[in-house]
């Protein structure tokens, strides 16, 4: 034994002293080790020895493999126009040509979030404790379960809300826009212009200039609107909030905003902090 051992350190400061990069071979080196160590003289020990570790090793690349792929978020492309796709919460969608759409693996267990680019139709399965909520480039979009079409392209993000209620937020100003069936959000980017519009009123807002245009907008939506704008809290008595209002603001700070309101329509609405 002693010997065997020996013979081992020997060879270990022969490699030492005259390895150079390329010019070792493993079949010598086991083989060597074959002869230094008695346990695996036999060639039917090393050969077992190998297969072994080439097992765990094929079994660890496969397990890491199935990991990366099961957690590997999952991307939908349209080819053609009306591609259709039906999600995990049963969310039914409807792409056009070139429309891209991703979600993860967590889809619908806790969360129902998506991203997507182009133009697609979501007709939203109903699930009140989880959201669903469509980011774009430029804008997020929530809801329970709606039919509403969502619109992406290099100036910003257009919406159309087809049944139900949809609460769109631009990128900026960042100010939540409750939609409901028949309107419609066209947001730019430049400028950052906010567009809505109903089939009898619409509502203009540039942050870049500081225009406020309406045309015909109920008070409720004015409120929320101003609200958020200005990060105050704006209060109307319930009987006053379905007036129209068709005015233009330019520069206005809110105090004189909500003056020239209540003079205009003989209102009561106060800021409440």
């Amino acid at each position: 034994m002693k010997k065997n051992r020996h013979n081992l350190d020997e060879s270990v400061r022969f490699v030492a002293q005259h390895y150079q990069k390329g010019l070792f071979d493993p079949s010598t080196g086991w083989r060597r080790l074959g002869n230094s160590l008695p346990e695996f003289r036999r060639t039917g020990h090393l050969l077992i020895l190998k297969r072994v570790a080439a097992m765990v090793l094929l079994l660890l690349i496969t397990g890491i493999a199935i990991l990366m792929i099961g957690n590997r978020p999952k991307h939908l492309f349209a080819q053609s126009d009306n591609t259709e796709f039906t999600l995990p919460d049963q969310t039914e969608i409807v792409m056009q040509k070139g429309a891209a759409l991703t979600y993860d693996h967590h889809f619908g267990d806790q969360s129902r979030y998506v991203s997507m680019r182009g133009d697609i139709r979501f007709s939203v399965a109903h699930d009140k404790s989880k959201p669903f909520i469509v980011s774009t480039p430029t804008a997020n979009i929530t809801v329970l379960g709606t039919v509403f079409d969502v619109s992406e392209y290099d100036e910003g993000t257009a919406l159309s809300v087809i049944s139900g209620k949809v609460l769109f937020t631009p990128e900026s100003p960042a100010v939540q826009i409750l939609c409901s069936s028949g309107m419609r959000i066209d947001y730019k980017t430049k400028g950052k212009e906010i567009n809505v519009y109903a089939d009898d009123s619409s509502i203009f807002y540039s942050a870049e200039q500081n225009v406020l245009t309406l045309n015909n907008a109920p008070l409720e939506q004015v409120i929320l609107l101003l609200s958020q704008f200005y990060n105050v809290k704006l209060y109307a008595p319930a009987e006053e909030l379905q007036l129209r209002l068709t005015t233009s603001f330019s520069g206005q700070g809110i105090i004189e905003i909500v003056n020239i309101i209540n003079f205009t329509l003989d209102t009561q609405i106060q800021i409440t902090n």
